[in-house]
């Protein structure tokens, strides 16, 4: 627990418990939930940690790999495919109006969030696209705009060079039962999650809805019992998103491309996020975590991989 009382979240304590069972200590410095800084020690080696980033990676390398818009352009111009990418730019809406006209839907994000806040999906219109920029700001002022890709989503976790795991992001669902709308079923949804992991509800606002009319559902809409239905564009975790432990099934090009990220980068622990197109196997990397959470369902395999790189097996 912290000193507020608030409990820390799985992402600290899935790495803490793994290295407290392995004698390794550990100290906390800063309790805040939201902020959580601790040492972890063993044999006279002290490694600082905020969650899963610790002081190995230099400063200058978290804000190049941290920021969307530079790491997009570090890995382009590596010949790594990414997808189209701009800036948003006020004084230039002649710009934005010819990406949208050519990508359309785009992806509208803020340039160094997580969890997917602020992110929009499906934007189509000018008027979709100034909503989404303001929604973006919401977090901060510099928002890019980025091609849609089609494809599953993968995400590679590489502890020191080598696959610790990976995971298969899908999209938040819910499953009818004959009887209640597909409002009802994600706020039951939330409501069974809220216990387990606050961190993984749908969110109910404007992108969900407007998510839902993307892909030809209405909220008051009944599913059928039993069926499964899609409410949210994105994939990720922090808006109702699933993930399955897919290890065994990575694609030998998505690791040597996440590895050599990896490598050049010198990033101990990195997350390298794909779009694979099942039809004609393109992969695309629309991410590179250098601070990605450890939690379950991967969490602990993952922690037990990072914990030999720093510490020996």
């Amino acid at each position: 627990m912290t000193g507020d009382n608030r409990p820390l979240t799985p992402y600290t304590t899935t790495l803490l418990d793994a290295a407290r069972r392995r004698g390794i200590r550990v100290r906390i410095i800063n309790p805040d939930p939201d902020l959580p800084v601790f040492d972890l020690s063993r044999g006279g080696r002290t490694v600082r940690c905020f969650n899963a980033l610790t002081d190995l990676v230099g400063a200058a390398t978290y804000h190049l790999v941290n920021n969307k818009r530079a790491c997009h352009h570090w890995l382009a111009a590596r010949r790594i495919p990414v997808p189209a990418q701009i800036a948003y730019d006020d004084a230039c809406p002649a710009r934005a109006a010819a990406f949208l006209a050519q990508y359309a839907p785009i992806v509208v994000k803020p340039c160094m969030q997580w969890g997917g806040r602020g992110v929009s999906m499906g934007v189509r219109t000018a008027g979709e696209l100034a909503a989404a920029v303001r929604f973006a700001r919401r977090y901060e002022p510099d928002v890019i705009l980025e091609e849609t890709v089609p494809g599953d989503d993968l995400r590679v976790i590489l502890a020191g060079g080598e696959l610790a795991a990976a995971i298969r992001r899908n999209p938040a669902s819910v499953v009818g039962d004959g009887h209640r709308t597909i409002r009802q079923l994600i706020a039951r949804r939330n409501a069974l999650r809220r216990k387990a992991d606050p961190s993984n509800l749908i969110p109910w606002d404007a992108e969900t809805r407007r998510n839902l009319a993307e892909l030809g559902r209405r909220p008051d809409d009944v599913p059928h019992d039993g069926e499964c239905v899609r409410v949210r564009l994105t994939n990720n975790y922090h808006t109702g998103g699933q993930t399955d432990v897919v290890t065994d099934a990575v694609p030998r090009r998505a690791l040597a491309l996440a590895q050599r990220i990896a490598r050049a980068l010198a990033l101990p622990l990195v997350g390298v996020d794909f779009l694979i197109d099942p039809a004609t196997r393109r992969m695309t990397v629309i991410e590179v975590s250098p601070d990605m959470a450890i939690s379950p369902p991967e969490g602990d395999t993952v922690a037990e991989r990072f914990l030999d790189t720093l510490f020996g097996a």
